[in-house]
């Protein structure tokens, strides 16, 4: 019997573990798929909201914490496990005309923004950018991490700290007594614990416990991968929801659809041309790139875009740590650090009312 279960392999879950692990806590994680193989995997890295001025403060809070975080975490995945996450500090400029909401922003959460605009301005930060960019936000403090290394070092560290997980293990239901968590029950199994933590991403709602639902839902977001050389492009660059981001091997990402069809990962041809024709005016020179890949993954989505981190309104024992939307990457760090003062029941380190349960709904 296990202190603490944790549903869902996925980095949210993966980052909750380990931090509950790390605290002493006799944790189990277990992982439907391959650890970290859905939207952990799929998306793209940036540790940015792409429109952190659009979001609700309880977003921000995360994200600035998580910035904080994340230097010091990858580097101490790589000198646990010898993985380097890429984390990059590339900077972001997004092609925007919102200025005194941004830089009321900026003030408020201390971050280094400045409009920019003119062809000459915007090619200093970066000279691959088409005419269409020719005014924007310059962020230059804005990181990047490669959302797959970050994944496979996460991995490499549950192995070097014999972190228990069990990849392939789908739970199918958490199991209760009078209102109080007492196992999860999976194909192979039952697992026992007095704490279970449901950390599932865009599958979170599947576990009807109570008259108290999760509002989770799957948001499906579809990218390409071209083929570059190192440094060719060197900044990260967002317009109207569409982004480029570099890495460090020289491909290029551009992202992103936002489809609410359910639970179909399918890719498809008018997606390729949207994002297509999107990342060639922003940067013209990926027409004459090669497109290595498409794919899809699920974003877990809440209506606001803040996640759930808290304990179960009904069930004693149970916790909710799940809908981050697009920000899985972004907020993880500083989520699971709140998650474990949570389980943990001591002072947490922000206000955990605008992420309950009642507080989402």
């Amino acid at each position: 019997m296990a202190d603490c279960i944790v549903v869902g392999g996925g980095v949210i879950g993966l980052l909750t573990a380990r931090r509950l692990f790390l605290e002493g806590v006799d944790v189990l994680l277990l992982e439907k798929g391959p650890l970290g193989g859905e939207s952990s995997w799929a998306g793209g890295g940036i540790i940015s909201p792409l429109y952190p001025w659009r979001y609700d403060d309880a977003v921000n809070v995360l994200a600035q914490r998580s910035k904080k975080i994340y230097p010091e975490l990858t580097e101490e995945l790589f000198e646990e496990t010898g993985k380097d996450s890429e984390l990059v500090n590339s900077g972001l400029l997004t092609v925007a005309d919102e200025q005194s909401e941004i830089f009321d922003w900026a003030k408020n959460w201390s971050v280094d923004a400045h409009f920019v605009s003119g062809t000459d301005s915007i090619r200093e930060i970066e000279s691959t950018v088409g005419i269409a960019v020719d005014r924007g936000i310059w962020m230059p403090d804005i990181m990047q991490v490669r959302n797959p290394r970050f994944v496979a070092a996460l991995k490499a560290s549950f192995e070097r700290l014999a972190i228990p997980y069990i990849e392939h293990c789908e739970v199918e239901e958490i199991l209760t007594k009078n209102n109080i968590v007492s196992a999860v029950r999976t194909k192979q199994r039952t697992y026992a614990a007095a704490k279970i933590i449901i950390a599932s991403g865009a599958w979170s709602a599947q576990f009807s416990i109570t008259k108290s639902s999760v509002s989770v839902i799957p948001v499906k977001g579809q990218m390409i991968m071209y083929r570059g050389e190192p440094d060719r492009v060197k900044r990260i660059v967002l317009s109207e929801g569409h982004y480029i981001i570099p890495r460090k091997d020289g491909r290029i990402l551009a992202g992103s659809t936002l489809e609410k069809i359910g639970f179909d990962k399918t890719i498809s041809s008018s997606a390729y041309d949207e994002l297509h024709q999107a990342a060639i005016e922003l940067v013209p020179l990926l027409d004459g790139l090669a497109v290595e890949r498409q794919w899809a993954g699920l974003r877990p989505g809440t209506e606001r875009g803040i996640p759930y981190i808290c304990k179960h309104d009904d069930v004693a024992g149970l916790y909710i740590h799940a809908g981050h939307f697009r920000n899985g990457i972004v907020l993880g760090a500083a989520s699971a650090e709140l998650m474990a003062d949570i389980v943990l029941g001591r002072k947490p380190w922000c206000d955990t009312a605008p992420y309950a349960m009642q507080a989402i709904h």
